[in-house]
């Protein structure tokens, strides 16, 4: 597997990690190789593992190694992917506290090329939250993961189909817990995220 030239020029790259490598996350990640899709996709994940999914689901794909600013247009038949190495051998369906870092590297390689404008976004395959919170790792999900390591202030979770969006007030709680972590100051701080992102992302006045 040998890397493609390309630039940061053209089409938008977008970063998808593939995830839990027990998990479903690495057969979506070679899903997107049955069509053409008009951006530079690459896939942050171990190309062996990828390849023997592969192997297992009866997929034909063509697995090339990029760097993080390497990528060409996505095109079908292929998957891009920024090489990241398991911590220990995996076998779909048997979770394994050992590849918690791998999966947390994949998160952090992700965010540290949107931040440095190699990647224009990222996108998330699953993970499985207790078995990173298990090996030692704090961790209740993506989106304060990302905040974290991003330093954001307030990170809101926005849920988007079509023409809806879903601001989220409270994320990960326990649901009899809802109620005491919605507050009149709590509201406000979401609705100014969210209506700066809607008026920035989403031009939307």
């Amino acid at each position: 597997m040998k890397a493609l030239p390309s630039g940061r020029d053209g089409p938008p790259a977008i970063v998808v990690t593939s995830g839990e490598p027990a998990g479903i996350g690495p057969d979506l990640c070679l899903a997107l190789a049955e069509r053409d899709w008009p951006c530079r996709l690459v896939v942050a994940a171990d190309p062996d593992l990828l390849a023997a999914r592969a192997r297992e689901i009866g997929r034909r794909v063509s697995l090339v190694e990029v760097g993080a600013s390497e990528a060409m247009l996505h095109v079908r038949g292929r998957v891009q992917v920024l090489t990241k190495r398991l911590a220990a051998p995996t076998v779909a369906g048997r979770l394994d506290a050992a590849n918690s870092p791998y999966v947390i590297d994949l998160l952090r390689t992700a965010v540290d090329g949107c931040v440095r404008g190699d990647f224009a976004a990222m996108v998330t395959a699953p993970v499985q939250k207790s078995v990173i919170a298990g090996s030692g790792v704090p961790f209740s999900g993506h989106t304060e993961f990302l905040a974290e390591l991003t330093g954001a202030k307030l990170p809101v979770m926005l849920l988007v189909a079509d023409r809806l969006r879903v601001a989220l007030v409270t994320t990960h709680l326990p649901l009899r817990a809802v109620p005491d972590a919605i507050t009149t100051a709590g509201l406000l701080e979401v609705l100014e995220v969210l209506v700066q992102g809607l008026r920035e992302r989403f031009g939307l006045e």
